[in-house]
């Protein structure tokens, strides 16, 4: 697997999806940075950048996936999966349908799913830390904080924290290193079958992810009819077993 952490990027999603166009990838590659200055979003919208953040972007053989994941609900997949990750931050953050990280009522993050070449890109984007958004850092916790605490050591420390952490969620581990340096190495883990027998299957991460789901009920998604942006309610949203939500007779995919 090679990993890349820079200083800056334009994007790690238009990166990573640049790089696999372009060469022939053959294992996970993961790219990410703490300043991203022209990121994206779900429906191509920018993502807007934070005091500090997180943005990375992994690619993985489509193999690697579990046969039964609904490819239209990649990002409920790993967004459920990198929740988990994230909780042990804030106890307060859910997914919001389908792709978007919410602590309580405001939004702190989100991902985006592509699929390339013969492999799935996820993509995330994670406010750690900002004076004017909502982030990680945000209320009790940032309140906690004694006087002695710098906030952008302990975002950094957060930040460190994390990546280490989706780098142990696919099975790779890292010796310490110093955000502060840019970084292109390639790492040795397990092997491609024992990753697919630590992995999780759609069926055990959805399970999780529909006990929240009704949080959902008192927030709004976009859907896309004959190419025009629509703004609709989730209040009598149904929710799938592969993902997709059942609104107004109609049945609506994660195409994110």
């Amino acid at each position: 697997m090679r990993f890349i952490w820079t200083q800056e990027l334009p994007s790690t999603q238009v990166w990573l999806a640049d790089y696999i166009r372009k060469n022939d990838l053959e294992s996970i590659c993961i790219v990410a940075t703490k300043n991203q200055t022209n990121g994206i979003g779900s429906r191509a919208n920018t993502w807007d950048k934070v005091s500090c953040g997180l943005y990375l972007s992994c690619a993985m053989p489509i193999a690697l996936l579990p046969q039964d994941l609904p490819r239209q609900s990649s990002s409920i997949y790993f967004g459920q999966i990198l929740l988990e990750l994230f909780r042990e931050f804030h106890n307060d953050l859910w997914l919001k349908w389908p792709n978007d990280f919410y602590l309580q009522d405001d939004k702190v993050g989100g991902l985006i799913t592509q699929y390339i070449k013969g492999f799935v890109i996820f993509g995330v984007g994670l406010n750690i830390f900002s004076e004017e958004k909502s982030s990680l850092l945000t209320g009790k916790m940032q309140n906690n904080l004694s006087q002695k605490d710098s906030i952008e050591s302990i975002s950094t420390e957060i930040l460190s924290q994390i990546i280490k952490k989706i780098l142990h969620f696919l099975s790779f581990n890292i010796v310490e290193f110093a955000l502060q340096k840019n970084i292109d190495t390639t790492l040795h883990g397990i092997t491609c079958n024992a990753f697919l027998q630590n992995n999780m299957t759609w069926y055990e991460v959805f399970n999780r992810y529909k006990q929240s789901f009704s949080k959902n009920h008192r927030f709004y998604t976009h859907i896309n009819e004959d190419g025009i942006t629509h703004k609709v309610s989730l209040q009598d949203a149904l929710l799938q077993n592969d993902g997709s939500i059942v609104l107004h007779d109609k049945i609506l995919y994660s195409l994110r």
